[in-house]
């Protein structure tokens, strides 16, 4: 008897148009301080992100190709918090208010700044950036290219 009241009152709520409330909070996001059209639909962007990150990672590191259209740059310029100017500083900053909701841990900000860097990469200030990160790249490069003592190619 209770569960069929229980569901009546939820019926009855939503009807009425209440919002019934969870167990689970969701998140709650501060908005962007540029805000606007994302680079790609939001319902697209929560489920594969990741993907985009960790393709255009692989694209940069092993490739040397930087600014793309779904750069870590990119996010933070846009998503960064108009309060905290950042999107990992606070609950709720953009990437910490979800990850947090779905219980995933962030290690983009373990190397990266977490703050927007105009004119500069994203890197972690231990890491060249500008002209001495082509530097960087190339001799990287090299090394990868040689494999490292030891090891049969």
């Amino acid at each position: 008897m209770r569960a069929v009241a229980a569901v009546l009152l939820a019926l009855a709520a939503t009807l009425a148009g209440g919002e019934v409330a969870t167990r689970t909070p969701r998140p709650v996001i501060e908005p962007a301080a540029r805000g606007g059209q994302c680079v790609a639909d939001p319902a697209f962007m929560r489920r594969n992100h990741m993907d985009l990150l960790r393709h255009q990672r692989d694209d940069t590191v092993r490739a040397g190709v930087r600014g793309g259209q779904f750069s870590l740059n990119a996010c933070i310029g846009c998503h960064a918090s108009v309060q905290t100017g950042s999107v990992a500083k606070a609950e709720t900053n953009f990437c910490v208010s979800c990850h947090s909701y779905a219980a995933v841990k962030i290690d983009c900000f373990e190397c990266h700044a977490s703050t927007p860097a105009p004119g500069r990469t994203a890197f972690h200030p231990l890491v060249p950036a500008g002209p001495a990160a082509a530097g960087a790249l190339q001799l990287a490069a090299q090394v990868r290219a040689q494999g490292r003592p030891g090891e049969s190619r």
